[in-house]
């Protein structure tokens, strides 16, 4: 006689099946949902950056840079800097805690890499802002200061290109780092082999997270 239905071993063996590709895929899935949610919120601050120191240019730039220039050194500088930016960017404190930023590869960002911060600084919203004033005299495209931007705050990843981008500030305006490369450096940089620096442009251009 012909079998009819499914035995309860065979309902619990597919059951079992079911569930284990269910737990390999959904983490992938997750992650890729968590990551577009930080690469729309890149592009919102960015919007954001742009338009405040579109600001700060017209109503505020010979009045900062007179007092930068009578600065008596970098960290007084770099305190100017920040008091010009903190209501914009609704800064409230310092950042105490131990904070560590790594590369998309996952190499930690070490002291004295180019990209290494040694103030970071919470928003309102729990975001962290790094500054580093990189010359108080620039000229027209010379970059004046490198900022980064954790959207996650300290929560993990704290990667470049997941959860941390960055721009130059320069004389007049701000470009995202890797504005000058071609798209296929970009790409190269923006994976999990390479630094993540230069996502901070790539996916303003419309670059996919792989």
């Amino acid at each position: 006689m012909r079998k009819t239905g499914f035995t309860i071993i065979e309902v619990v063996v597919v059951f079992l099946l079911i569930l284990g590709v269910t737990f390999l895929i959904l983490p992938k899935s997750l992650d890729s949902t968590k990551q577009a949610r930080f690469i729309s919120k890149w592009n919102e601050t960015y919007i954001k950056l742009e338009y405040m120191f579109s600001v700060i240019s017209a109503q505020k730039d010979s009045e900062i840079q007179e007092k930068l220039t009578v600065a008596n050194d970098d960290n007084a500088r770099k305190k100017i800097i920040l008091e010009t930016i903190k209501p914009y960017l609704r800064i409230t404190s310092e950042v105490k805690t131990p904070y560590t930023q790594y590369y998309m590869n996952g190499n930690e960002v070490m002291s004295a890499d180019n990209y290494h911060f040694d103030n970071f600084y919470f928003t309102s919203s729990n975001e962290i802002v790094g500054l580093k004033l990189i010359t108080s005299n620039c000229k027209k495209k010379e970059i004046c200061t490198l900022m980064t931007f954790d959207i996650n705050g300290s929560e993990a990843p704290n990667k470049w290109g997941y959860d941390i981008f960055g721009i130059n500030v320069l004389k007049n305006g701000i470009e995202p780092l890797g504005k000058d490369l071609d798209f296929e450096s970009l790409k190269k940089d923006c994976s999990k082999y390479g630094f993540g620096l230069f996502c901070s442009y790539y996916y303003l251009i419309g670059g996919n997270f792989d």
